[in-house]
């Protein structure tokens, strides 16, 4: 299917899409490897990844350089999350990397994050919307700094560390109030 789909493009995308796959294969595969945990799963999302690329080479194609990558690994990111969604995984906290950031500069954001429960956390993210999840995966799976995040979200440094402490009060909330804010079936 990649080789149809490769012949349809134009030597200019062609060239353009072994670029990107040059560059960030190996780096695609161990970001979804350490979501997923699974060698299997991970090479299907970069795949996938690789399919949606060649599918969009023109909008990719139209982005200044230094944000095709960025945009390609947010594809990444989202076909990594479709991948356990369709196969009804189950994400543990326990199971990443998530808590151990040496950051010093959020002290708070770090003493939270200890003392929570890991599972209750967990459901306490699945309430949040996409964006907000792909802010918080990028700031603390992918430790990205804010000034990264806000070229990817397309918004100034400031606006990406006032959404992450929005998001974190709202963690907050949810997670203290636990599972009164579930209705009875």
């Amino acid at each position: 299917m990649i080789v149809i789909l490769f012949n349809l493009v134009s030597e200019y995308d062609r060239k353009l899409i072994n670029k990107i796959f040059s560059k960030t294969n190996i780096k695609m595969y161990n970001i979804s490897y350490n979501i997923v945990k699974n060698k299997f799963d991970a090479e299907e999302a970069v795949a996938q990844t690789f399919l949606k690329i060649i599918d969009n080479i023109e909008k990719i194609s139209a982005l200044p350089c230094p944000e095709i990558e960025p945009y390609c690994v947010v594809i990444l990111k989202n076909e990594t999350m479709n991948i356990i969604r369709k196969s009804k995984k189950t994400l543990y906290v326990e199971d990443t990397d998530y808590f151990n950031r040496n950051d010093n500069d959020y002290n708070l954001e770090e003493e939270f994050l200890k003392t929570v429960n890991k599972e209750k956390l967990l459901s306490c993210i699945n309430r949040l919307s996409d964006e907000e999840k792909n802010l918080i995966h990028l700031r603390f799976f992918h430790e990205m700094r804010f000034k990264e995040i806000s070229e990817l979200f397309d918004i100034t440094e400031e606006a990406a560390k006032k959404r992450s402490q929005r998001i974190l009060k709202k963690l907050r909330v949810y997670y203290e109030e636990g599972d009164k804010s579930v209705p009875n079936s």
